[in-house]
């Protein structure tokens, strides 16, 4: 057990402290000795310093009188040891009323320890046996050994120093039991210390715990990547007080750093590093102030997070601590939304699959009616009466050298009159009958196209709310439009600041963002420049609204018609409609947004700014 107290002292003290320490079974403090300095000149800091070093106690206490009469520090760090300086020795074995009155009477103190060695202090101080009989009976009466019971030999010891000074001696056995209650004290003042701290700590931790569970319960809670970010950014700014914290994302397709620009090209491949090769859970620097920290499950990473300069580095490993177990806790929330947005997304193609299948469904039943319709004109082309023309044709055409005998006198002749007349009743009311059929189908695919145009103008009317991820939906956008800014050769640059939790129409705003993304990048079209740039700038304003700027160095719009670009029908280009702004402006304005627009003339470029409620 690694001990929590260590008690120094003199060497003639060690063996009472010792030996107290283990009848009272002090298992976490350890006993060392300094070397005796009675009489000689006090000890100074560099010469404890081996000693003190040799200990792993959390805190020591030194023991002495005159030998740490003028203890001084060389400069290293001592503020864990605490000096117990005594008047006298003597006053650690028995209490200062006791010696006090047998030093008035004439009684000269002795320890076991120091009686152990008295002839080499006798030598030390330059007496011979008759000078030290002279010093000591001047004004001492006898000898007096405050008995502990720790030295066997010390009543034959104190014989001997007796005839060496002829002076009388006498005994007083006081035992340890002064010494072991003054040790308890301190040990029980260190005990409550201890507890009063550890009560600190825990106090510090259960509110650590707590917050971190309430900011937990949000982070379970959360339906979207950007929401659980949100709170793992709040809890790690709670518990550190950062400089900095940036979310890196990552996906099937590595790191994604698109939206957070903050950090420069040097970071992102500090943090690729780390995600590459590092192994741990987390990393910290050398200075302690700043770590990457892995969210994720088993060998499955969903984000890394980088923290830099936290205000209380003291207390950093702490809060890691705390940090990965919540780790997995984080990790399964960040599953959870990004499943959460595939299903709302698999849910809105659902919904397109309803709407489909309902119109589908009354097409299908109109175009089952065109079917049999069909189906009826085949049957009666198939059985018309004029099928049999090609044979009477042919008939007559036999008889076309006579035609007047074969009418006259030919039974078959003289029956076609007869058979064309039916026959023009029937194909009458063929003809009737196909024009009925025909006219039903016509009105069949009519319907068909009314049935679509409806869809079409509801579809256009619904307003889907939903979370969204504004960045998100911008790089949705430039995606589409890809191919065209690397032919274009324009730089694209981007500035995304954190932005509260958004809800709004998807595909209003993706239609909105899309066609600012492609004027900016057809006002490259009649311009001849080297350095094409798309400037993307998305920030709050404040806790109620957000803005999206979206700013070329293209053509620029001439200051004149700076006001009229938003009019429908209003177009400069040569195959424009001029309805694209104007339904953006409508569609911002539908959101209770705007869209307003900025340009310092022709060739300049142009801003257009994008401002929308966060609800």
């Amino acid at each position: 057990m690694t001990p929590v107290l260590c008690f120094i002292a003199c060497e003639y003290l060690y063996p009472e402290m010792k030996a107290t320490v283990a009848l009272e079974g002090f298992s976490n403090v350890e006993v060392k000795a300094f070397p005796a300095r009675c009489g000689r000149p006090p000890m100074q800091w560099g010469e404890l310093t081996e000693i003190i070093n040799s200990s792993s106690a959390e805190y020591i206490e030194l023991f002495g009188c005159y030998c740490l009469e003028q203890l001084t520090g060389p400069g290293q760090d001592f503020s864990h040891c605490k000096i117990n300086k005594q008047e006298q020795c003597f006053h650690l074995l028995a209490g200062k009323t006791l010696t006090g009155a047998l030093q008035q009477d004439g009684a000269y103190l002795l320890t076991p320890g120091w009686l152990a060695e008295w002839k080499k202090h006798v030598t030390e101080w330059g007496f011979d046996q008759k000078t030290a009989a002279e010093f000591f009976g001047q004004s001492l009466n006898r000898l007096l050994l405050l008995d502990t019971g720790t030295e066997k030999r010390s009543e034959e010891r104190l014989a001997e120093f007796a005839a060496f000074l002829d002076l009388p001696s006498e005994i007083v056995p006081i035992g340890l039991d002064f010494h072991r209650l003054a040790l308890s004290k301190i040990v029980a003042d260190y005990k409550q210390q201890e507890l009063t701290r550890e009560y600190e700590r825990t106090r510090r931790t259960s509110a650590d715990f707590a917050m971190a569970m309430d900011l937990l319960g949000r982070v379970t809670r959360a339906s979207s990547e950007a929401e659980v970010k949100s709170s793992i950014i709040e809890l790690f700014t709670m518990l550190l007080a950062p400089g900095s914290i940036q979310y890196v994302r990552v996906h099937k397709t590595g790191l994604q750093f698109d939206q957070t620009v903050t950090l420069s090209s040097k970071e992102q491949q500090r943090v690729k590093d780390f995600h590459l090769t590092c192994e741990k859970k987390y990393l910290l620097n050398t200075s302690e102030d700043s770590f990457f920290l892995r969210i994720g499950r088993g060998d499955k990473v969903s984000a890394i997070l980088n923290v830099q300069q936290v205000a209380f580095p003291q207390y950093i490993k702490h809060y890691l601590n705390v940090a990965l177990h919540l780790s997995e806790v984080f990790a399964l929330a960040i599953e959870h939304a990004r499943t959460m947005e595939k299903l709302l997304k698999t849910s809105r193609l659902a919904g397109k699959a309803e709407v489909a299948t309902e119109v589908l469904h009354n097409v299908g039943n109109t175009l089952n009616s065109i079917s049999v319709s069909s189906e009826h004109i085949q049957e009666m082309v198939k059985k018309s009466s004029c099928l049999t023309l090609p044979g009477i044709v042919d008939l007559i055409d036999q008889h076309i050298d006579n035609p007047g005998e074969f009418f006259a006198s030919d039974p078959r002749g003289r029956q076609l009159p007869l058979y064309f007349s039916k026959l023009s009743e029937q194909l009458v009311e063929e003809q009737e009958k196909l024009l009925r059929e025909s006219t039903r189908q016509l009105k069949h695919v009519h319907l068909v196209a009314e049935i679509i145009r409806t869809q079409q103008d509801t579809a256009k009317e619904a307003g889907l709310s939903e979370q969204i991820d504004l960045a998100a939906i911008i790089e949705e956008c430039l995606q589409v439009f890809e191919q065209q800014i690397e032919e274009k050769q324009i730089n694209v640059e981007r500035d995304y600041k954190e932005l509260p939790i958004m809800h709004g129409e998807r595909y209003k705003i993706l239609q909105v963002v899309s066609n600012l993304i492609s004027n900016a990048v057809d006002a490259f079209d009649i311009i001849e420049q080297s350095n094409k740039s798309l400037f993307l700038r998305l920030y709050p304003v404040d806790s109620q609204s957000v803005v999206l700027e979206v700013h070329d160095n293209g053509m620029g719009i001439n200051s004149d018609i700076l006001q009229q670009i938003f009019v429908f029908g209003f177009t400069t280009k040569a195959d424009g409609h001029g309805f694209g702004l104007h339904n953006a402006a409508n569609m911002a304005t539908e959101m209770h947004g705007t869209l307003t627009a900025e340009s310092s003339g022709k060739g300049k470029g142009s801003l257009f700014r994008l401002h929308l409620p966060i609800a």
